[in-house]
């Protein structure tokens, strides 16, 4: 695939977490003292080893980098929303560091909704042009170039490819993110239940009410699950459309 000169809109908020907390050093003063510090100089090298290597590997340097807010949407839609990950320790220095990137780098992020979504709207508003780079397997939901900098994967998925990832999700939800899908059901098993009956939306309720659970609650994983397309966000009003699913 030739993505020479195409434009880079990448996930800065993993970029910057992966270089914060490898930047950090334990030091064990003695056999009771232990502290952590970071350099930021260090954090920094390795923010521009990781540009390096992504616009390497796909031949541009034409990049911009998106941040999310501390709030967004899914947080109304569902309280548990990756409340998991409050009480976690944050990598030292990671405000500064991503203050540098934005100094930095072309840098972007849309009130209400993640880094992931505004990287979504973005490519999807013209993928002949843009590659979404991110480690975030929530990305195959989009119908879109995508390049996985963790795995050094590159995949284009058609708007037939994306639904039914989307499908897939709403099935497993996503307990690392704080929701949940159908308890026991994996990626093999959502596959599964899909060739069985369909890659559609009723297909789905139905394995959601044979677990006693309702409509409701898959509208919901639904929801959390899907990233952003060009048209689910308002920028003036900072509103997103949410997903409806199509019936058949």
């Amino acid at each position: 695939m030739n993505t020479t000169n195409k434009q880079l809109i990448c996930d800065a908020d993993m970029i910057v977490f992966r270089a914060a907390a490898a930047a950090e050093q334990e030091i064990r003063w003695d056999d009771d003292t232990w502290t952590l510090q970071t350099n930021m100089s260090d954090a920094k090298s390795i923010v521009l080893q990781q540009m390096d290597a992504i616009m390497h590997d796909l031949n541009t340097t034409n990049v911009v980098m998106v941040f999310s807010p501390s709030k967004n949407y899914r947080h109304d839609l569902c309280p548990t929303y990756k409340a998991n990950r409050k009480d976690k320790r944050k990598p030292l220095g990671l405000k500064e560091l991503r203050d540098w990137v934005t100094d930095t780098y072309p840098t972007t992020c849309a009130p209400n909704i993640e880094a992931d979504d505004l990287i979504g709207i973005l490519v999807t508003e013209a993928p002949e042009h843009r590659i979404a780079v991110s480690g975030d397997k929530d990305f195959g939901t989009l119908p879109v170039t995508w390049y996985n900098p963790l795995k050094k994967s590159i995949n284009t998925a058609t708007e037939e490819d994306a639904d039914r990832f989307h499908l897939i999700q709403s099935l497993m939800g996503d307990t690392a993110d704080g929701y949940a899908g159908l308890k026991g059901v994996g990626p093999k098993t959502a596959e599964k239940i899909l060739d069985k009956g369909g890659a559609t939306w009723e297909t789905v309720v139905a394995a959601y009410e044979s677990k006693g659970l309702t409509e409701e609650d898959a509208l919901l994983t639904a929801r959390l699950a899907r990233i952003l397309r060009a048209g689910d966000y308002d920028h003036k009003t900072q509103e997103v459309t949410l997903w409806e699913p199509t019936k058949h």
